[in-house]
């Protein structure tokens, strides 16, 4: 954990103050940013709310965040923080230094762009085809295709009897989910899958055990791998595994966070998330329908929107602009696919 998350307030008092008079998930989201700003207010010697526009980048430059909508919203943050001090007569000045600056072109100098977070999927089919078991590589190619839900709930819900070919020249397939709500409720959605993920699941489901490492044996390992439950679910623990389940229920959800920090440690790729993996299968989507459509608009994101159960509106249409702003765009689809 990054270890401004833990800093307490620079001129608590002040930001105590300020922090009264808004709503209880208004604190925790600007006392958490406010929190962050600690450290550099420390080194400076003098509260935020003075800060001029290279200082806030100071402060900006710490989220080390991959995502733009993280970014804009700490800036506005810090921007109505300066606001309301100078309200209150506290800054020295009545300049507010970020109600001068253009959000995006601003905003976008500190993403954090060290580490990839969209993968091609050359990429991830190779990390699939390097796993060994079954089960692994479900868990990367099932979210890239949309197999997720609420704690990944469709992915461990999977049952082959749920799965059908629906056409034979050329063969394809589609999948039943069952996704948990967090109301305790479950509501059903049929995808189509890849043959590749097809034939994946179907041998993940006959596996028994899971090799260890992803087979690699390392001196004074007692056994090499791991014997999985039994049970009519595809994704399987280890029947040894102290967070493993009795009965004919589904596994836990850390099951797949483990898996893929496994891989991802394997493959030395710390951003190979199940957040990232999606993403990339989002864009990879988007891609398709780009060479499909020769268009990347309402109607192709609406289509991506409804693969992946994402941003689903009341009235059955479905918000993208966060979508957009963060990855789903045609500034990444020329990066990671290299448009001509």
């Amino acid at each position: 954990m990054n270890k401004i998350y833990d800093e307490s307030f620079y001129n608590s008092s002040v930001k105590e103050r300020y922090l009264k008079g808004q709503i209880e998930s208004t604190q925790v989201s600007y006392g958490r940013v406010l929190k962050r700003a600690s450290s550099i207010e420390g080194k400076l010697g003098r509260d935020l709310y003075d800060f001029n526009l290279n200082e806030i980048k100071q402060v900006l430059l710490l989220l080390k965040s991959t995502k733009m909508t993280t970014i804009t919203a700490t800036g506005i943050i810090i921007q109505n923080y300066i606001r309301w001090a100078i309200e209150q007569d506290l800054r020295v000045d009545n300049i507010n230094p970020l109600d001068a600056v253009s959000s995006d072109e601003f905003y976008k100098q500190f993403l954090d762009t060290s580490e990839p977070v969209l993968f091609h999927y050359d990429n991830i089919m190779t990390w699939v085809k390097n796993c060994i078991n079954y089960q692994d590589k479900l868990a990367i190619l099932g979210i890239f295709e949309g197999v997720y839900g609420r704690q990944y709930s469709e992915l461990l819900t999977l049952k082959m009897k749920r799965v059908r070919q629906i056409t034979s020249d050329p063969i394809s397939y589609e999948v039943d989910l069952i996704n948990e709500t967090s109301e305790g409720t479950k509501e059903s959605r049929v995808i189509p899958i890849s043959n590749e993920l097809y034939n994946i699941m179907r041998i993940a489901n006959s596996e028994e055990f899971n090799y260890k490492n992803n087979g690699l044996e390392f001196e004074g390992m007692r056994n090499n791998k791991n014997y999985l439950t039994k049970t009519d679910y595809i994704v399987r623990g280890a029947a040894d595994a102290r967070t493993g389940v009795e009965g004919n229920v589904p596994a836990a959800s850390a099951l797949i966070n483990r898996r893929i920090k496994k891989i991802s440690e394997l493959y030395q790729v710390p951003t190979l998330t199940p957040t990232n993996i999606r993403n990339s299968g989002m864009l990879y989507m988007a891609y398709e329908l780009y060479k499909e459509n020769g268009n990347f608009a309402k109607e192709e994101y609406y289509a991506i929107c409804e693969r992946y159960n994402v941003g689903r509106t009341r009235d059955g249409g479905y918000v993208y602009a966060r979508l957009k702003k963060d990855f789903l765009n045609m500034e990444n689809l020329e990066l990671v696919y290299g448009l001509e």
